[in-house]
């Protein structure tokens, strides 16, 4: 990656110095770039020694507190990480290594110099696709979007198909739905049958009115997040509808 992180990004970093108010990081997927962690960001409780939680050379996942791009600052936090946020990131980034390893082979079977292909063809598949990773598992599907040449994409086809074995990961979110109108039961009803709409892999589980458990599979995080965004969206579009929903921890 290049430029600086977001705010309220997830990030992978590796202590580099710890201090008696916290400890200088570098962020991994950012060309080393340096940030701080103040010792009050470490954990909810207080920390009296940091060298009790965070070692040098250690590697870890933090999370973005704040960017200044013209003091060339970027604040770090430990203790707004969970541990599902954590898990996500590393597999996340396990998966993108494991990617770029898969483009250095597809570049050296076509007799191309990897590092100039980053940039000639990497580039362009990461725009389209987010990341490296999801750009194999995509093409891999049939979904070749990007501009790049045939070659290629029969390359990374081959390359995909070989390594990435299909798998599913599931989320679980609690809903309360309830409506008060005099229609109020029927509206809940077409409600939850829209929830089952919201993609392959959504089931709903009545716990007790207005109590009820979405339950959602899907290939990666990131579309199980997406799914989960997309029923919240729909359920905000029910009229006459209350609702509340919220991730279950895991």
């Amino acid at each position: 990656m290049e430029g600086y992180p977001e705010t309220g990004e997830f990030v992978i970093v590796t202590v580099k110095k710890l201090m008696p108010y916290g400890a200088f990081c570098s962020l991994d997927e950012y060309d080393s770039l340096e940030a701080f962690l103040h010792i009050s960001e470490v954990s909810s409780g207080w920390v009296k020694n940091i060298r009790e939680y965070v070692k040098e050379g250690q590697k870890t996942v933090a999370v973005i507190s704040n960017v200044d791009v013209q003091k060339r600052q970027i604040d770090l936090s430990l203790k707004r990480v969970s541990e599902s946020d954590k898990k996500r990131k590393l597999e996340s980034f396990q998966m993108e290594k494991r990617a770029e390893k898969w483009f250095e082979r597809a570049a050296l079977k076509l007799k191309k110099n990897p590092k100039d292909s980053l940039k000639e063809i990497g580039e362009p598949l990461v725009k389209e696709y987010g990341d490296l990773y999801t750009a194999f598992d995509s093409i891999r599907q049939g979904d070749a979007k990007a501009q790049i040449p045939p070659a290629w994409l029969q390359a990374i086809k081959e390359i995909a198909e070989t390594e990435i074995k299909q798998k599913s990961v599931k989320m679980r979110a609690s809903l309360k739905l309830q409506s008060n109108d005099s229609d109020g039961v029927e509206k809940v009803k077409s409600a939850l049958k829209n929830v089952g709409k919201a993609g392959k892999g959504v089931s709903v589980h009545y716990l007790g009115a207005p109590n009820y458990f979405i339950d959602i599979e899907a290939a990666n995080y990131k579309d199980a997040e997406k799914t989960l965004s997309k029923i919240e969206a729909q359920m905000a579009k029910e009229k006459g509808v209350e609702f509340s929903m919220e991730k279950q921890k895991e």
